[in-house]
């Protein structure tokens, strides 16, 4: 482990990189790329993907993605369930875009016409400012309909965000023009006094910004990746109903489910930290 003070000036420094790179205004962008307003067969492993654009603008936000799911049938609503997306907030050097993503696991395995609401929560310091030390998130949410039937296409993530069909997926976008840091907390928290945190500076989207999906398209590589992580996810748990690979003991790979989960896992820890430093 690396002594405290170093790991300090470690971390420091990556901060100093990520705002020294990013310029203001800019814009964000949040894009449901997976389900559609279509037909699937029936998964244990139906995915949820989101693609955020420019991430580094995006990161101030603090981005939170939750999802509720409702099974409809004629004039009947039953939900089935409800989850949250991690953040990880890792962002590769240069990176135009980074995907999250969960699975509504075991949920979406008969057939039958289902209701999809997602929420997108995050902080902005303009519109809601600090107010008895806290910040107060904001939240924009939408839904889609889509079915499950058996002998329908299978989950196919690249053809999901193609050319002549990208441009439909629902968006959310966020003009960016600054970070504050703001004090959050009060004098009896744990340590006393006031934490330090980021917070963004959004302002209205005037001119209208109209989103670009189409800009976070999967490739075969990327869609791959997100499949493989979400099987070692669900491999994961106590009871897994889905067919795990055997493990090889004492691999990083296996650990974390491949060498992007690893990756956005340790940015998270590193962003966490850096978080408490400033």
């Amino acid at each position: 482990m690396f002594p405290s003070n170093i790991a300090a000036c470690f971390l420091l420094a990556l901060l100093i990189g990520w705002t020294s790179a990013q310029t203001f205004p800019s814009i964000a962008e949040v894009d449901l790329l997976f389900p559609r307003n279509d037909t699937y067969a029936p998964t244990v492993l139906m995915p949820l993907v989101v693609g955020i654009q420019n991430p580094s603008a995006a990161v101030p936000l603090n981005v939170a993605l939750h999802w509720y799911i409702y099974q409809l049938n004629g004039g009947n609503v039953t939900r089935y369930g409800d989850g949250v997306i991690p953040e990880t907030y890792y962002i590769p050097p240069g990176a135009r875009q980074y995907y999250e993503y969960s699975s509504f696991y075991n949920l979406a395995t008969i057939e039958g016409t289902w209701l999809l609401h997602w929420t997108v929560s995050s902080i902005n310091c303009s519109q809601f400012p600090v107010n008895n030390h806290s910040i107060p998130g904001y939240i924009q949410g939408n839904h889609i309909i889509f079915t499950t039937k058996n002998g329908a296409q299978a989950t196919d993530l690249v053809t999901a965000t193609a050319d002549g069909v990208c441009a439909t997926a629902q968006s959310f976008t966020f003009n960016v023009t600054g970070v504050e840091k703001v004090s959050v907390g009060s004098a009896d928290t744990i340590g006393g006094g006031d934490s330090v945190t980021t917070c963004a500076v959004v302002a209205p989207m005037s001119p209208t910004y109209r989103p670009n999906p189409c800009a976070a398209q999967l490739n075969a590589t990327g869609a791959s990746s997100i499949s493989l992580a979400l099987t070692a996810s669900a491999c994961g748990l106590p009871s897994s109903v889905v067919s795990c690979p055997v493990k090889s003991a004492g691999s990083l790979k296996d650990r974390f489910g491949g060498p992007i989960w690893g990756a956005a896992t340790l940015g998270w820890l590193l962003y966490s930290l850096i978080a408490l430093l400033i």
